[in-house]
């Protein structure tokens, strides 16, 4: 055999190994294909039986009587605010009844008409606030 057949052959047996591995590929992605394809089938039979669950579901809610409510009343009672008290150029601010308010010279003496406002001025409040 000369060198050009021996190269044609060897051509040929490249081919041929080049064709047996994508049909064996090929044969794989079949069976892979295959499997996705009853896990579909599988996927959409279950799919069915939900749907059919939820509207028995839904028709046995909608056969059911409609409960009466009761409509119930809530009286709220406001609380009137409390006055507090802080001294200038102090740190905390106490309820108006506190000892430490009553100690408080009027001239020194800081209103507030809610704890938040008192807390916005930067005071802290005192054990007496609640």
């Amino acid at each position: 055999m000369n060198q050009l057949e021996q190269n044609i052959v060897n051509s040929f047996r490249l081919a041929k190994s080049d064709i047996i591995r994508l049909k064996s590929e090929i044969i794989k992605l079949s069976q892979t294909q295959e499997k996705l394809v009853e896990s579909i089938e599988e996927m959409k039979a279950y799919e069915l039986k939900l749907y059919h669950k939820i509207r028995e579901f839904e028709i046995k809610l909608a056969s059911k009587p409609v409960l009466k409510t009761q409509t119930i009343t809530q009286t709220v009672v406001k609380r009137a605010n409390k006055d507090y008290v802080a001294p200038k150029g102090g740190k905390k601010f106490h309820v108006t009844s506190c000892p430490f308010a009553q100690n408080i010279k009027p001239k020194n003496k800081v209103s507030f008409k809610s704890k938040t406002k008192a807390l916005n001025e930067g005071y802290k409040p005192c054990k007496c606030v609640k």
